[in-house]
Formats: C-alpha cells, sequence, structure tokens
C-alpha cells in the first residue's frame, strides 16, 4: 500500500507537535517527531510511504496537492490537534475528493474526540485513538490484503465511518514491547526532511529532535501529550539504541549543532541519565544535547557527569510561584524551594535552564502572575517563556475548566489568533483570558529588558561563541513578537457550524 504521511499546510512555522500547539514567538518550529516514528513503522511493515511537512518545507495547499497527486497514494495520514483542526478537516475533505484515497487523522485532537471529529468532515475515513503507530500500520496491512471497510472493527484504537454511521473500536494499550523495534524518527528526517527549517527557541541551530522514550508518571492537570498519545507511564528505549541514534545523527548530520530530547521527563530515572551519559563518554562521541527535566533533579555530581557527556540545557517547567496552584494543577513534587535548589545545582554544573512559567491556572490572580514574573526573575533561567493557559480537549484541565465554567468557548478556530499564536481560552474567577494573554506578553517584555539580563547576554555573546547565532535569532524573533503585539488579535472566523465541540452524534459499538 501507497501511504502519504502529511503534516497539512496551515501558517508558515506553525507546529503541531509542540506542546502548545501555535506559531511560537520565539520562531521555534517542531519537527513531526511522532508522525515521524509512525512513518518509520509503517515502512518498516513493508509499505511504500511519502512525508511532507508542509509548514516546514513552506509548501502552500497547491504544492502540497501535487507532490500527494504525483505520489498517487492509497491512504493519507495527518495529524491533527485542537487549534487547527476545522482547518485540517477540510483540508483532508479536500485530499480525499481529489485522490480518492482513505484519509485519516491522527494525534492530541483526534485521540480526545475521535467520532466528532469525523462527524466534521464529508468524507474522512478514520481517527485513530492513542498511540498510532501500529493502528496505522493494521489499517495499512488490513487493506492491501485484500480486507473490506466491514471487516476492521478488529483494529484496535480506530474510528471510521461506514455506510453513513460512525463507529469506535476499542483502545489499543500503550506498545509494551521492545521500544527499540520502532525505528528511529532520524531515518524518517534524513530521507524526507530538512533539518536546518527546524528550530528550538533555547538550542542552537540547527539542531535535531528525537524521544528516548514515551510517558510521563506525572499527574499534571494541562498536560496534553501524556494524557492522549505517550501515556502515563514511562516507556524508555535502551540505553544502546538512544546512544546509536545520537551517534547515527553526528555521522549524517556533521554540522548538526544540538540533539533535543522531547521526552516529556528525560530525567526521570536517574540511573538511566547516567549510563547514558557514560556510554557516550565511553564512545567518545563529540555531542551536544538537551532535554526535559523537572525542577527537583538536583544531583550536581550526576550533573556534572552529564555535562561532561555533552549536556548543554535543560528545559523546565517552574509554571508558577503560588504552591497553592502548583497543587491545583497536581504539579506534584513542585516547590519553590526545590526549584532554586535545581537551578543552583545546574550552574555549578555548567547545565543552562529554559524555564517555563504557566500563567492562568485554576485560581489565578493578578498577584501570583505578579508573583510568578518576579521567580522567574530570581531564578534567572537563561531564556524563559510565559504561556498562558491552554486547555485541550483530552486533558484533565479542560473538563475541569468546563466543570467551572471558565472555558470561555468551545469554538476550535477561537484557540488561535489571526497572526497563529495560541490564545487562552480559559476565564479564571479574578483574571480573564485577555488579561493572562496580555500578562504574558508583559512578562516577556519585563524579563528581557531587565539591565543585568541583557549585559548577561553580551558577555555570554562576547565569551560563548557557538551561542551568538542563537542570541542573535531569539532577539529577532522577540522583537518581532513586540511588533505584532500591537497588532489586533482577532482570530479567523469560523465559517461551519462543525467547529464547534458541542456537536455529537450517538456512535454504535463496533466490537
Amino acid at each position: 500500500m501507497k501511504v502519504f504521511f502529511l503534516n497539512i499546510p496551515f501558517h508558515e512555522r506553525y507546529s503541531r507537535e509542540s506542546r502548545s500547539p501555535g506559531v511560537a514567538p520565539s520562531g521555534t518550529l517542531y519537527y513531526p517527531i511522532y508522525l515521524a516514528l509512525a512513518a518509520g513503522v509503517t515502512r518498516k511493515g513493508g509499505h511504500t510511504i511519502d512525508f511532507l511537512d508542509a509548514p516546514a518545507d513552506r509548501y502552500d495547499l497547491e504544492r502540497t496537492k501535487d507532490r500527494i497527486r504525483k505520489f498517487g497514494p492509497d491512504l493519507i495520514v495527518a495529524t491533527t490537534v485542537t487549534a487547527s483542526v476545522c482547518h485540517d478537516v477540510r483540508v483532508m475533505d479536500d485530499l480525499a475528493e481529489m485522490t480518492g484515497a482513505m484519509t485519516m487523522l491522527v494525534g492530541t485532537h483526534a485521540t480526545a474526540r475521535p467520532v466528532e471529529t469525523l462527524q466534521m468532515a464529508k468524507h474522512l475515513d478514520f481517527t485513530v485513538i492513542g498511540e498510532y503507530d501500529f493502528t496505522i500500520l493494521d489499517v495499512a496491512n488490513h487493506f492491501s490484503q485484500g480486507g473490506r471497510r466491514d471487516q476492521i472493527a478488529k483494529i484496535p484504537g480506530l474510528a471510521y465511518r461506514f455506510e453513513g454511521q460512525f463507529f469506535r473500536n476499542c483502545e489499543r494499550p500503550m506498545w509494551q514491547n521492545n521500544m527499540d523495534e520502532i525505528p528511529w524518527a532520524s531515518l524518517i528526517y534524513k530521507d524526507f526532511l530538512t533539518i536546518e527549517h527546524y528550530s528550538y527557541g533555547a538550542q542552537l541551530h540547527p539542531e535535531i529532535t528525537i524521544v528516548g522514550g514515551r510517558g510521563c508518571p506525572y499527574q499534571c492537570t494541562y498536560c496534553v501529550f501524556p494524557q492522549t498519545i505517550t501515556g502515563q507511564r514511562y516507556r524508555a528505549r535502551s540505553v544502546k539504541d538512544v546512544v546509536d541514534e545520537m551517534e547515527f545523527i553526528v555521522k549524517t548530520w556533521p554540522h548538526n549543532k544540538e540533539i533535543m530530547f522531547e521526552d516529556d521527563t528525560m530525567t526521570l530515572d536517574k540511573d538511566r541519565m547516567r549510563e547514558i551519559s557514560e556510554e557516550i563518554l565511553r564512545r567518545g562521541l563529540k555531542v551536544t544535547w538537551s532535554g526535559n527535566a523537572r525542577a527537583d533533579f538536583d544531583d550536581v555530581e550526576l550533573l556534572k557527569l552529564m555535562k561532561r557527556a555533552g549536556c548543554r540545557l535543560f528545559c523546565v517547567g517552574f509554571e508558577s510561584a503560588d504552591e497553592s496552584l502548583l497543587k491545583n494543577m497536581k504539579k506534584g513534587g513542585a516547590l519553590v524551594k526545590t526549584e532554586h535548589r535545581f537551578v543552583e545545582a545546574c550552574r555549578k554544573a555548567g547545565i543552562l535552564v529554559h524555564g517555563c512559567f504557566l500563567l492562568g491556572g485554576p485560581g489565578e490572580t493578578s498577584k501570583t502572575m505578579r508573583n510568578t514574573l518576579e521567580l522567574a526573575k530570581t531564578i534567572n533561567p537563561d531564556t524563559a517563556q510565559f504561556f498562558p493557559m491552554m486547555v485541550y480537549p483530552g486533558t484533565r484541565a479542560y473538563e475541569e475548566a468546563k466543570a467551572r465554567g471558565d472555558l470561555k468557548t468551545e469554538n476550535y478556530e477561537n484557540w488561535l489568533k489571526d497572526s497563529g499564536y495560541y490564545m487562552s481560552q480559559v476565564n479564571r474567577a479574578e483574571v480573564t483570558n485577555q488579561e493572562i494573554t496580555s500578562f504574558c506578553d508583559r512578562a516577556l517584555r519585563e524579563f528581557y529588558f531587565r539591565p543585568g539580563y541583557v549585559s548577561s547576554k553580551i558577555r555570554q555573546f562576547i565569551l560563548e561563541p557557538r551561542e551568538r547565532s542563537r542570541i542573535v535569532k531569539g532577539a529577532f524573533y522577540f522583537l518581532r513578537k513586540l511588533w505584532d503585539m500591537k497588532r489586533p488579535g482577532a482570530s479567523v472566523p469560523c465559517d461551519s457550524a462543525s467547529c464547534h465541540s458541542e456537536k455529537r452524534e450517538t456512535v454504535p459499538s463496533a466490537a
């Protein structure tokens, strides 16, 4: 079977695999990591694939259609998220009419609203619930072997339309077998992507993003990936397989400057981090890498070992200065005093910190937002971002906001500004979504325009040559963000009742 994997054209530099999908103020553009992993599984299963990341390669819809038409797919697979689902459904309907191919949407929104997403479309054949690598493979295998539409009830993790009705199969268990059996995402990158098109605001450029494992056992209510795709149990690849891929990346792209591990919490297992670092050093592998960490990782000696093995930076969710807010968001173990210890430990080891701060959680007030900004200034990470609370279908935060009456709208078109920037849809008792978003903009200005911070960046620019291009790039996108702040933030109007999540239809069991 011929399967076309597509990241649908939308805004330039629109990231669907971001934790807050949209156009990032920092200019960050995420790799389509999980779509690439699924493509690798399908190709390994013997099927012919093509892969296009339209926002990264600057393909508009017409150019995308030309590429798909030349390939002649039997199945088109694309990822979708809440902020672009209405657009994505329309594009998939258009592609179905043009090609006659079967179409499938996967990803966080398809998982959270599988049948509703089908109902929004005229022609969409399938949505996948949860981890989708092997569901796609099962569908490709089924039809390539002559299977019929009325026989797909046996494929777990699949929702589909058949003869005017919508069906949802049983859920697929998370992949618990050897994680090393899933081909590396970097193999798909090598054959189909251009690494220079991607960047992460805190990383050196060019960089390559991979995952060393899936899932996170923590219960943060707002974090969309563990609650929809990756699961709330950490499933790790072997140390050997991870370092083998790092070595492959170093040899394949000698000009690449950094590897970013987009695991939900890379530092979850300290013994594993020690083993990875020791294996890098044992091989004499010259590599720079970063990852996501929690602010309770303060083992200075281990951090120093990781630094010797090439660790450059951690991306850390500090979120809030208010411990009652952290508790409300189920940010277990996160305490302000542990955050200070973590940052100090990283400084002693020579590892940079990118701080993430989340504004608009349950119980947020003007005072708590100000306190969080002051915490950011006190911690003083190398870089920082201030996010408005985004509550996505499929998360506990979304259901809690609905139950409290805090959700401003369920019109998915309103999840983005017309610029493509994400926009919070929660009003709290003491602050509105507009006040939350405006404070995030103000926090960026206050954090980055401090004289002490500016002078520290000048010193870093002079003393650390490898950081120079990142500093210049970051300054460019920051100034562009300041310019965009002055423009109206109207969202694109909804052109169809199907954009609203209130639409429902009875779903027959496919069991």
